[in-house]
């Protein structure tokens, strides 16, 4: 079995006011959060599922292409960024076709751990559904895992909503995992990035 995890860093953070992805938190780049704790659960998901877990950025910029692949990710260029996320998705599954299941991730979700990822690849595996996601409260959506059955809904994705068509298309084969409140926390804007500092400077003095 050979499952994808697909690291989609190619946002243009209108938002936010500048490009986020590559902004320095709590001492390095926000993507590299993200980046490492899933190079992290790669491992963790090959080692106790017995199968391939490899890691996949997509991303319009060069700079978080060039680092992640010379740090063991399978690096994909992204040149229609201005579409949407749809675009991010179809690049993902295009690079990894003979994936059994694909995994995606967005890169501005600092607080998602690699216990929490290997988990949720790891029941989804267990569920016997073809898709997966994650839910906090309310919340639910990224990150969010589909089987190979829905390879051909994911490649015929338009625009900006992702994945959360086929979700709500597919609510009878959907698994949902439960994640700690904040662990969904993303960035959208500068108010969300203080808040973030604030968070990670608190968990680093206790």
């Amino acid at each position: 079995m050979h499952i994808a995890l697909i690291y989609m860093a190619s946002g243009f953070s209108r938002r936010f006011g500048g490009n986020k992805l590559l902004a320095p938190l709590a001492g390095k780049p926000l993507y590299r959060h993200g980046f490492d704790q899933l190079q992290d659960a790669a491992r963790r998901i090959s080692v106790s599922l017995s199968c391939s877990c490899c890691l996949y950025v997509v991303s319009q910029y060069d700079e978080i292409l060039s680092w992640c692949r010379a740090h063991g990710a399978i690096a994909v260029k992204n040149t229609a960024a201005g579409e949407g996320m749809a675009a991010s998705v179809r690049l993902g599954v295009e690079t990894s076709a003979a994936a059994d299941a694909w995994a995606f991730f967005a890169a501005d979700q600092p607080f998602l751990s690699s216990e929490i990822i290997s988990d949720f690849v790891k029941q989804y595996a267990q569920s016997g559904c073809g898709i997966g996601c994650a839910v906090s409260g309310s919340r639910r959506g990224s990150p969010a895992i589909f089987s190979h059955v829905y390879k051909d809904e994911l490649l015929a994705l338009q625009g900006d909503r992702g994945g959360r068509a086929i979700l709500e298309t597919y609510e009878d084969d959907l698994w949902q995992f439960a994640v700690p409140e904040g662990e969904l926390c993303d960035i959208d804007t500068r108010d969300d990035w203080e808040a973030t500092e604030r968070q990670l400077e608190k968990k680093r003095l206790d």
